[in-house]
């Protein structure tokens, strides 16, 4: 049965106001006897209405023969003004109709010389009652202090590392299981945890602006290859891209970092090089080859998704390699593997990978070199952001997807890349994971970008 609504509750204060039995208003409405009864008990309202008028107002009334003395001697007391007042016997009666069927005083033929308490069923207010009620029904469970301490203890740490609070909640489901995520924002908002607002990762973000399209790479090698033909290639196969590409740089003219990730695990890599160039790309992926095997690697190269900077601009040289370089470099065998281009400044059509790209810049951030990093500190921050988990894997971690799906050999494969598994609460996606150097030149980069401080002059051209 539905809610009770407004007519409804206009029509019983009617009907009882003109003296029907609950029986009747019942089927009038369409409603059990017991809905109505609770109704009425429920939201009636108490009233003063012409009480304490008369001495019947006492439960003894009838009975009484307590007299008093006044100078033409003694007379009863009941007959006195308002001796109920400070009479020692007194008791309030009460209504019996207020005990019984209708439980109300709406329709009572008395009600104008009754002089006991009443009580009125009022539609408005039976309504405002249930609106009260149900918005406090919603407002959820609150924690007591204990639990808010036990709380912070587990979210705040995690959340000044750079976690969001929804990666701390997938990691303590007895904590927060049943707390929702903007409930739990909320908290933090309103300072009830040590970590701040600020303290988010994205906190203050901006969108980039939009920019017209312009292709960078060699128009020759994206014959074949655009994404347009790509999903019709795959539509045919009943296959996916199954790894992204793209590059993070750190500082003009300084070290870049090559990035890739498996859409099915969403695990990430990344290498660190010298320089941004085809030549060293494809020195990325004959090492991969030689550390993942032809089975592995194909699995995980079979479909290559790019965009159209210079260093993608060889894609013969990923699909193919090279069995004796030595004493015959001109021959090719293929991999196995297919490169296709994504449009010009579509990171949309990338969503894997600009997301990742995301995550990393919490600990490499934007404006930083990275001329002092080494490929063991790569490793280390991938280890950590492979070992976070993500709401779009129903809050497992890459790490843990892509070795469930590639098994030891898999596992194998990240050892040999230095990346290992972190525990949920240790995961610290911040720059002083890298060291307190490269903690400093990150806050200046902050204080760069946000004009606190100013820019490097550049260097003039010879």
């Amino acid at each position: 049965m539905n809610q009770m609504v407004t007519d409804e509750r206009k029509r019983i204060e009617f009907l009882a106001g003109c003296g029907w039995s609950v029986p009747e208003i019942a089927a009038e409405l369409g409603r059990s006897p017991s809905t109505i009864r609770n109704e009425l008990i429920k939201h009636r309202l108490d009233s003063d209405k012409r009480r304490g008028c008369s001495n019947r107002i006492c439960a003894h009334f009838a009975e009484c023969v307590r007299k008093v003395f006044n100078g033409f001697g003694e007379r009863l007391r009941k007959n006195t003004p308002k001796c109920f007042e400070s009479c020692p016997d007194f008791r309030e009666a009460s209504c019996p109709r207020l005990a019984r069927p209708p439980f109300v005083c709406n329709g009572c033929g008395k009600e104008r010389e009754c002089p006991l308490g009443k009580k009125f069923y009022i539609a408005s207010v039976a309504q405002a009652e249930y609106e009260s009620e149900r918005s406090l029904s919603r407002t959820g469970v609150h924690p007591d202090e204990e639990t808010i301490a036990e709380m912070d203890k587990a979210l705040s740490p995690c959340v000044k590392n750079g976690q969001s609070p929804m990666a701390v909640k997938a990691a303590n489901p007895k904590l927060f299981g049943k707390y929702a995520k903007s409930t739990i924002y909320g908290w933090i908002a309103d300072g009830l945890f040590s970590a701040k607002k600020h303290d988010l990762p994205f906190a203050g973000t901006r969108r980039k602006p939009h920019r017209k399209p312009v292709t960078k790479t060699n128009a020759k090698c994206r014959i074949g290859r655009t994404i347009k033909e790509m999903w019709e290639h795959l539509k045919q196969l009943g296959k996916k891209v199954t790894c992204e590409l793209d590059t993070v740089i750190g500082s003009i003219s300084g070290k870049v970092l090559f990035t890739m990730i498996f859409t099915d695990s969403e695990l990430a890599l990344a290498f660190l090089r010298d320089q941004k160039t085809s030549q060293t790309c494809t020195r990325i992926f004959n090492m991969l080859w030689a550390l993942a095997g032809p089975a592995l690697f194909r699995a995980l190269f079979e479909h290559i998704l790019t965009d159209n900077g210079v260093e993608f601009s060889d894609p013969e040289m990923i699909e193919q390699y090279r069995p004796d370089p030595e004493h015959n470099p001109t021959k090719l065998l293929p991999r196995g593997v297919h490169v296709w281009y994504a449009d010009p400044y579509c990171s949309s059509q990338k969503p894997h990978i600009e997301r990742f790209h995301n995550e990393l810049r919490r600990i490499l951030q934007k404006g930083t070199s990275f001329d002092p990093l080494t490929q063991e500190q790569i490793a280390l921050a991938l280890s950590h952001l492979n070992s976070y988990p993500r709401e779009s894997l129903g809050w497992r971690t890459p790490y843990d997807v892509f070795v469930e799906k590639h098994g030891d050999e898999g596992k194998a494969f990240l050892a040999e890349l230095g990346i290992v598994r972190i525990p949920a609460n240790q995961v610290t996606l911040h720059p002083f994971l890298l060291g307190e150097k490269f903690q400093r030149a990150a806050d200046k980069a902050i204080l760069r970008k946000n004009g606190v401080i100013p820019a490097p002059k550049a260097e003039p051209q010879k």
